[in-house]
């Protein structure tokens, strides 16, 4: 019985205290609503102060700006780029650094860098498709984990790559232009791209010359013997086994080859090259933040603190009086 007892009168207590919070929240409102409206002349003046103070200020005002970059990495570079980046981005107000890769100092251009590869997972395929227990065994290293963590593993495989540039109001197409100049002017990333270059070209001059060997020997081909000009000038016979079509299938795969090294060759010059439009983008700033809707708040706010400061203040200057009194 005694416990009920008890139990009734915590359940009480309890209502009472939130019947007098509720009082408290109400005489406060209330407070609050007769403070703007004996002092409604001062409020109305800083609100009328803060939107024209913010409309100025914002007028002046200069965004942040976005980009985002499609970046190709040629010659297997893509680990390097990944690295360069984020020692760039951990790095923007390094001055030092800035000013030694060919970056602005007397203001920060950049404010974050974020590079994810573009998934192709047709490439990946592609590049293992005669070792299908090697795909098989990295897959599953990432059966059970996100889309991102798959990309992450394959890093390196990937050709194209998405750089998120968050730039201050400073940042222009030029400083994009120097992030790729930063990533391209390592001594050992310029050695690359030249052997680079200079083996596909030789790659895209023997498959041309492989094609018109197979083009000359089908133009001797008669029947079941095929001649072949050999390095000493003479002819060499084929046997009947001779596949025709065979031939006219290997001459296909060079020609596909060929056409896809000779894309490759208009961006091999630099070990890592920009395929879309910059498109630097200015941020849109929300109606709430603006400086016209800010200013306003932020005065009234300052001046009813002000208010409850200078209300303190002389109840404890009246506590100190009688103490002293």
């Amino acid at each position: 019985m005694s416990e009920t007892t008890n139990d009734e009168i915590d359940l009480r207590f309890i209502f009472k205290k939130i019947n007098e919070l509720f009082k408290n929240i109400s005489i406060g409102i209330y407070n609050s609503i007769q403070f703007f409206l004996r002092n409604w002349h001062i409020v109305l003046g800083l609100i009328i102060a803060g939107v024209l103070l913010g409309i100025f200020s914002e007028d002046n005002r200069k965004p942040h700006k976005n980009a985002t970059l499609i970046m190709q990495a040629n010659y297997k570079t893509a680990l390097y780029a990944y690295n360069a980046l984020n020692t760039l981005s951990e790095n923007t107000r390094d001055l030092d650094f800035l000013a030694k890769h060919g970056f602005r100092t007397d203001s920060v251009e950049i404010k974050k860098l974020e590079v994810e590869p573009l998934v192709d997972f047709g490439d990946l395929l592609k590049k293992f498709s005669d070792n299908e227990e090697a795909l098989t065994s990295l897959l599953r290293n990432v059966e059970y984990q996100d889309d991102e963590t798959i990309a992450n593993s394959f890093q390196s495989d990937y050709k194209y790559h998405e750089v998120r540039v968050k730039l201050s109001a400073y940042g222009t197409e030029e400083t994009l232009d120097n992030i790729y100049s930063y990533l391209n002017a390592n001594p050992l990333i310029k050695e690359k791209a030249r052997v680079g270059k200079i083996l596909l070209q030789d790659n895209i001059a023997m498959n041309e010359f492989s094609i018109k060997q197979i083009d000359s020997a089908i133009s001797k081909y008669s029947g079941s013997t095929l001649w072949l000009p050999s390095s000493k000038n003479q002819m060499v016979v084929v046997d009947k086994d001779f596949s025709y079509d065979g031939i006219l299938i290997e001459k296909a795969k060079l020609q596909k080859l060929n056409t896809e090294l000779k894309e490759n060759l208009i961006y091999s010059n630099d070990a890592f090259v920009n395929i879309n439009d910059y498109n630097v983008v200015e941020d849109v700033i929300p109606f709430y933040k603006k400086r016209f809707v800010l200013y306003p708040i932020l005065f009234v706010f300052l001046h009813v603190c002000l208010i409850l400061f200078l209300k303190k203040y002389k109840k404890i200057k009246a506590l100190v009086s009688e103490k002293t009194a």
